[in-house]
């Protein structure tokens, strides 16, 4: 019997990791692409459908958007889509997920799971395990805004992760953590080395016969620091003021990279176990300068632009769910938000769903149009409101990438594109394979 592992890189550009491997780098990604080759994966073509919480669930469902139909990050919970966890349970394997990225805990006794940070659904796990995840969550929910010191990270996540880190892994987390001070960057290559851990450690103990673990730390760093980074050959830089990396010569990519291999290679050691590796989406150098940002106290920002009896829930990046008690309160605070402008333009995108407002602040410029808004036509200085999340040195493309460890490279290279959505039966089927149905 061989057991299967659901490795999602999300948005790793393969491109890159190419160029580092010529150079001599990442072993583990070398070795993987020479024996087994890269599959290429399409995602849809509209930029607007081009986020990771769209693509996932495609790959998770076998359906595409159109089908699926689940457009925001949370969607899924509604959605009620069979996902590739309970259709493994339904043919009798013992499944698990670490972090899926808007995916659904509809699974029956799966051996455990934990969804992603803003997705409001079940968690299956050990009591102390839910006191990590509910710890890790709030850091990655917050971590725009988190000014917590490398010494306070420890100390909240040390004595909770320390029985399902690996041995092998101190070195590299000494490594990074030398290079934390000064570079919030680091801190998702810590935090996926971490989550690695706790999924090979519960991978071994529970034994399931199917397992994901989605880890986001290289999509992050290629979307903030890829003009700090070797591979990027254009003629844009990060300021100072945003990015010290390249002052002390660090290669952000690289070292995220580095991380990632070393846990590639862990997978590749795991005994009678196929790893089927996909990227979802990947991402490509960006043209021009693009700014993001995310509201630093969301409920008290709101009540100050005339928004109230609301609750407020933080998605990813710059967006954000508003609640209200009935359509017509939020119909009346999305009329209020509409008039909140910036240099002219709306600074927040509504989709207004009812009860609900999915909101997204749409300003993309430098961070001094802040103090120029408007409320109503009157002039207000906003810039104390918001965070910078990024500058956006990377954007999503429709490619993806996917490896089959059960697959040759030779033969892998005659395959054509595949459509994101036929994933699906290409991961099911390796399962079920594994376990002789």
């Amino acid at each position: 019997m061989t057991r299967t592992v659901s490795l999602e890189f999300n948005e790793v550009n393969f491109d890159w990791i190419q160029f580092y491997i010529d150079r001599g780098e990442l072993p583990a990604f070398r070795g993987l692409i020479e024996r087994h080759g890269l599959l290429h994966t399409e995602a849809e073509l509209s930029v607007e459908e081009l986020e990771p919480w769209i693509q996932w669930p495609t790959v998770h469902t076998g359906k595409t958007l159109a089908e699926h139909k689940v457009f925001r990050l949370g969607d899924a919970v509604e959605a009620g889509h069979e996902q590739i966890w309970e259709y493994l349970e339904r043919h009798g394997l013992r499944v698990g997920a670490i972090l899926p990225i808007n995916a659904a805990n509809r699974c029956e006794a799966p051996a455990f799971f934990l969804p992603d940070a803003w997705t409001d659904t079940t968690a299956t796990c050990s009591p102390d395990m839910l006191k990590l995840f509910a710890t890790i969550k709030g850091m990655v929910q917050e971590n725009a805004a988190d000014r917590r010191s490398l010494a306070g990270t420890i100390a909240a996540l040390l004595p909770l992760a320390a029985p399902y880190l690996s041995l092998r892994s101190m070195p590299q987390y000494l490594r990074l953590a030398r290079l934390v001070r000064g570079h919030r960057w680091v801190r998702a290559a810590i935090l996926d080395r971490m989550l690695a851990d706790i999924f090979l450690s519960l991978f071994r103990k529970a034994r399931p016969d199917f397992a994901s673990l989605f880890l986001n730390g290289a999509a992050h760093v290629q979307h903030h620091h890829l003009f700090d980074a070797a591979c990027y050959d254009g003629d844009h830089r990060n300021p100072s003021w945003y990015s010290g990396a390249s002052a002390r010569a660090l290669d952000p990519l690289l070292i995220v990279y580095r991380a990632y291999d070393s846990i590639l290679s862990d997978l590749l050691r795991l005994p009678d176990t196929r790893v089927l590796l996909s990227t979802g989406l990947s991402q490509r150098r960006n043209e021009r300068q693009q700014f993001q940002y995310r509201l630093r106290r969301a409920d008290q920002t709101l009540r100050s632009l005339g928004v109230s009896d609301f609750a407020v829930h933080m998605r990813m990046s710059r967006d954000f769910l508003v609640s209200f008690a009935d359509a017509e309160a939020a119909a009346r605070a999305e009329a209020r938000l509409l008039t909140v402008s910036c240099k002219g333009d709306p600074l927040f995108s509504i989709d207004n769903r009812g009860t609900s407002l999915f909101c997204m602040v749409a300003y993309q410029d430098s961070p001094e149009g802040l103090a120029q808004c408007a409320l109503g036509g009157v002039p207000i200085d906003l810039s104390a409101e918001f965070v910078l999340v990024s500058i956006e040195n990377a954007v999503h493309r429709t490619l993806g990438y996917h490896v089959d460890t059960a697959l040759r490279a030779e033969d892998v290279r005659a395959l054509p594109l595949l459509p994101l959505s036929g994933l699906f039966d290409r991961v099911a089927e390796a399962a079920l394979a594994g376990r002789g149905r």
